[in-house]
């Protein structure tokens, strides 16, 4: 069965501004593409298999890192991934304080 799968408007965001970003920095979309595909393909084995991804302390939160510069982190439930936030992995200083838990909430609070 492929579940559903549902980016939260923070990850959204963030997906819009890598592309876009890329754009930009290489005058094309083709590193764009590359990226969105590496995405494609995490997401596709999340699906097949949502237990892939490494557990984090919240329960029911996992993430995966489709390549060396980014990380999803994604809950699960039997119909649906639902994606959390996309992480830029070159922001060493920075960590992620909370982790969106429901529809309602706000952004997570980045340091």
């Amino acid at each position: 069965m492929v579940k559903q799968i549902n980016w939260s408007p923070l990850a959204k965001g963030e997906l819009r501004s890598l592309l876009l970003s890329s754009v930009q920095r290489f005058g094309n979309k083709e590193q764009g593409k590359i990226i969105y595909s590496f995405f494609q393909n995490a997401l596709h084995r999340i699906t097949l298999n949502p237990f892939i991804g490494q557990a984090t302390e919240v329960d029911n939160i996992r993430y995966i890192t489709p390549c060396p510069d980014y990380t999803l982190f994604y809950r699960h439930s039997l119909l649906k991934i639902e994606i959390l936030v996309l992480w830029d992995n070159s922001h060493k200083a920075g960590k992620i304080k909370s982790i969106p838990t429901g529809k309602q909430e706000e952004a997570s609070k980045l340091l």
